[in-house]
Formats: C-alpha cells, structure tokens, sequence
C-alpha cells in the first residue's frame, strides 16, 4: 500500500473514481480477489498506496482507486479526484442506471489506540475478507495492513476498506456503495 513505515503519508492520499474499469498493470497489486455477487462482480485489490476496487454488472463498470503520487493514472473516464485529509462522503449517479455513494475518514490517535486498532483487524476472523501486512522497515512501529471486505446487498455491493499508516498514527476508513436503480 506504499503505507510502509518511512514511506507515504496519509495526507499524500488521493481517492479517485473512474467510469469504467483501469488495466492491473496501472498498479503494482499485493493482494487480489474476485467476487461474483449475483449479477455483480468486483474485483479487489490491496495495492502499493491503497486499493483499486472495480465494479461490474450488465449495466455499469466502476473503478475506485486510493492512490498516491507513486501511481500516476490516466485522466480519461475521471468522475472523481479528491484528497483524503479530511472526512468526505460523494454521491454519483450512473446515467439514470446505478448510484456509488463513498464515505472517507481520516483518523489519527495515539500510539496506544493505533496498535490496538491495528491487533483487533488482525485478528478479525471475518471470511471474504481481503488482508496484506507490510513489511515495516522500523522493528517497532505496527505493521502497515489493508483489509477490503466485500458484502452483497439487495442491489449492489457493500465495500469497507481499513488502511493504516504508522508514520502518521493514522486509520483510513472507506465504505462503498453501489447500487442499481430498481428499474433496470
């Protein structure tokens, strides 16, 4: 996730949402999942600076990216580039066929909360959870983690994503939505 400890900041974060899905090779990927949910699948990724998540139905394909400066994207298909230093919530309606709704929060706490928050996400036995820990080059700072999980809802797909960043005693928390429009 490029969150390793002496590497990127949190405030460096950018969270982007592209129409349409970006090629793997964009990325440089430490964990990947593909989920088929009824007529939904995704694909998710924990890559160096954050994760990429596409979305796919018969109707709509979305890309949401957390990156940083270490990945440079395209601007085509761009709906949304903003920076994660402060908590966020955007809503996008897809051409009268879906609508994404993201929240974004940024946390910082102490030393002693950071290395709780990071154990209990460790330890979370949840399955369809997507995990990476870092390596860490700081013996004893917390490893840098990831976690992605996926749930199916009536129509659509829940994403929750869990990022920390040790240099910064900061959480990044994200939940994704998305949703097709009852009738299509």
């Amino acid at each position: 996730m490029g969150v390793r400890s002496g590497g990127a900041r949190v405030a460096d974060r950018t969270f982007q949402v592209f129409q349409g899905a970006l090629h793997p090779e964009w990325f440089s990927i430490r964990a990947h999942d593909r989920i088929a949910a009824g007529p939904w699948e995704v694909d998710v990724r924990i890559v160096e600076g954050g994760h990429v998540v596409v979305f796919g139905s018969s109707v709509v394909r979305l890309t949401e990216v957390l990156g940083g400066p270490e990945t440079t994207l395209p601007i085509q298909g761009l709906l949304l580039n903003a920076s994660v230093r402060r908590e966020q919530t955007t809503e996008l309606r897809l051409g009268g066929r879906a609508v994404y709704q993201a929240c974004l929060e940024v946390e910082r706490v102490d030393p002693e909360v950071f290395r709780h928050l990071c154990e209990e996400v460790i330890l979370d036995p949840r399955r369809g959870r997507l995990f990476h820990a870092f390596p860490v080059t700081n013996r004893m700072a917390p490893r840098p983690i990831s976690t992605i999980q996926v749930e199916n809802i009536a129509r659509g797909l829940s994403i929750q994503t869990f990022h920390s960043f040790p240099d910064d005693l900061a959480i990044l928390r994200s939940q994704s939505l998305i949703e097709t429009f009852p009738h299509v």
